[in-house]
């Protein structure tokens, strides 16, 4: 039996093929997947939008400004990224499987237990709480 989350190595599994993040699949989502999953955002930002941000796994604030709202119908990798947090308040890891498909309940609550706006779009604040602790 394997240990850790499955949701957690499949993103592992994803962020080797697409970013060669060179991370080991455990499922637990420790800070070279956190930093990996960032490196993606930062990626995808550089080449869906021209953002021009270093990719250096840091969510900086040069990183938190270039970051776009993703809604409903987004296409592309950027709509991929999907971190794994589980929060005292919400567990997080059914809320983005895909940025594609925001559960738009879940994304609600979530805003609304982390107060930020909610108007369910994973926009910059939402990214931002995703990512911080």
């Amino acid at each position: 039996m394997e240990s850790g989350d499955e949701t957690v190595r499949s993103i592992q599994k994803t962020s080797n093929s697409r970013y060669k993040a060179g991370l080991i699949v455990e499922g637990f989502n420790g800070p070279k997947t956190q930093s990996a999953l960032i490196k993606a955002l930062q990626t995808e930002l550089n080449k869906q939008f021209n953002k021009k941000l270093v990719v250096d796994g840091k969510l900086g604030a040069k990183t938190k400004a270039a970051i776009v709202t993703v809604q409903k119908g987004a296409k592309g990798n950027l709509t991929w990224i999907r971190p794994h947090f589980t929060r005292k308040d919400i567990t997080l890891d059914h809320l983005i499987l895909s940025l594609v498909k925001v559960l738009n309940l879940a994304l609600y609550k979530f805003q609304k237990a982390r107060e930020i706006s909610a108007d369910k779009k994973a926009d910059k604040a939402t990214f931002t709480e995703l990512f911080t602790a």
